[in-house]
């Protein structure tokens, strides 16, 4: 997560719902955020490690209590973790292969935090966000 923690907003900030689902539709869900997305102070996180690069991540972490599933659940995506480390879930739909969230599995580490792509949103223009570029690749956690 970066520094200004995207998710941790003022209490007084307004919040917005998102819509976002995976290519076929299997999963749908909505996720409340404050500030929202457009707002400055939200930052997007663009990590250039190497399942970030190749799954064309944007990541927004948010409490796991701001995420609502309409259609599906987390415990029925497909799961990945990858050595050497296997400090984060991956979840993607078995069916289309929408890579939609990241999970860290360090009690510590964000335990109630759930990182989702807003590439998976409806509507959203990438190009209004705030991009925070994060060094991933040179993470040695």
């Amino acid at each position: 997560m970066s520094s200004s923690d995207s998710a941790a907003a003022s209490p007084a900030a307004p919040s917005t719902t998102y819509s976002g689902s995976c290519h076929c539709g299997r999963f749908k869900y909505s996720v409340t955020q404050s500030p929202p997305l457009t707002d400055p102070s939200c930052e997007v996180i663009d990590c250039n490690c190497s399942i970030c690069s190749r799954n064309g991540y944007l990541f927004l972490y948010v409490p796991d209590k701001n995420i609502t599933w309409e259609k599906g659940s987390v415990d029925e995506l497909t799961k990945y973790t990858f050595p050497p480390r296997h400090k984060f879930a991956h979840y993607f739909c078995p069916t289309c292969g929408t890579s939609g969230f990241s999970k860290s599995l360090d009690p510590n580490y964000y335990p109630d935090y759930m990182a989702v792509n807003v590439r998976t949103f409806e509507g959203v223009d990438l190009k209004a966000l705030t991009i925070k570029p994060v060094d991933g690749k040179s993470y040695n956690g």
